[in-house]
């Protein structure tokens, strides 16, 4: 009985760390369980344990599982995918729904981010809008093979302005959290192949463009410099300003398998791995969290930190990311 009581509590406090401060619990709760407010507030309470069919109502609605409340081990993990597809979850969800979760994260003063990535991290991607265009055109025909896309070449003219306007938004709330990203050299590897790929293919229009990729690669590569000198993340094309120390970047010549991304926000507790390199699986599994997040305290230990301090090492991870992209140029002709 105390365990029942223990994981509703959870529940509702999963609930709370996502409604924004001007909703009511309570009003929230009658509204999306049907129910008066003064059943509300019995559940809310303890009172009276939420039925089978509420708790699924709560948890299709707020994206959590009881599994992942109820669980105490990392030996069963119950993941929430999200899975793109042309028709039921395209780009235009995909970016909603990361809209909403950084929102919710923001909400947290004191909210953590660890980014452990193999390439670029998508939050700084989405920034420069052609290079933005050239990833979601390869994710639609080349990753995913979406039916439309088989005989389109690309072009910058892909993105509207909706697009935009979400990506910027989600920007605003990226630059403002505390986040720990560790890189290595590879991070460009794979929209480098992607880039030489489709030159070679001809899935550009012109050759003009594959160069001019390269160069908005070179531009964001330098904002990510810039960004690691100042020790906080900003905008691109915007003047830089933002929270000292919110942007810690570590170099590790150790190539990172896994796309982890670790979340910390009051008690929330956070996983997200990648699967077909876009796809997003998420699991509030607390041991999970806590066991990735360990691995990744003993990873950094083993890293360097090139934001702040370090001047030598930046100067030369960053020499190296433009040198790769001046090679491909090279071989655009």
């Amino acid at each position: 009985m105390e365990n029942i009581v223990d994981i509703q509590n959870q529940i509702f406090q999963k609930i709370i760390d996502q409604l924004p401060p001007h909703i009511s619990l309570v009003d929230e709760i009658s509204d999306v369980l049907e129910i008066s407010t003064d059943s509300a507030y019995r559940r809310i309470r303890g009172e009276k344990h939420l039925s089978i069919y509420e708790v699924q109502k709560l948890c299709e609605k707020y994206r959590f599982s009881v599994d992942d409340l109820a669980s105490k081990s990392i030996s069963t993990v119950t993941f929430r995918a999200t899975l793109l597809s042309e028709e039921d979850f395209n780009f235009a969800n995909y970016f909603e729904s990361l809209l909403d979760n950084i929102q919710v994260v923001s909400l947290h003063e004191e909210a953590e981010v660890i980014f452990l990535l193999n390439e670029i991290n998508l939050f700084q991607l989405i920034q420069v809008p052609e290079v933005y265009a050239f990833k979601l055109f390869y994710w639609q025909k080349s990753n995913l093979g979406f039916p439309q896309y088989r005989d389109k070449l690309f072009t910058f003219d892909l993105l509207d302005d909706e697009k935009i306007r979400i990506t910027s938004e989600i920007t605003e709330h990226y630059t403002k959290l505390k986040t720990i990203e560790l890189t290595t050299e590879e991070t460009l590897i794979s929209i480098l192949k992607q880039v030489l790929f489709y030159n070679e293919a001809g899935f550009f229009e012109t050759k003009n463009d594959a160069k001019k990729l390269c160069e908005k690669l070179i531009e964001l590569v330098a904002h990510l410099k810039h960004q690691a000198e100042l020790g906080f993340k900003f905008a691109f094309g915007k003047k830089p300003a933002g929270k000292e120390g919110n942007f810690l970047l570590y170099y590790n010549d150790i190539l990172l398998i896994d796309q982890t991304i670790l979340v910390k926000a009051g008690d929330n507790f956070s996983t997200y791995i990648t699967n077909n390199g876009i796809n997003l699986l998420q699991t509030y599994n607390k041991s999970f969290f806590q066991y990735n997040y360990q691995w990744c305290k003993n990873l950094i230990q083993k890293s360097t930190l090139i934001s702040g301090t370090g001047e030598k090492e930046r100067n030369k991870f960053f020499l190296k990311l433009n040198e790769k992209i001046q090679n491909v140029i090279s071989q655009i002709g």
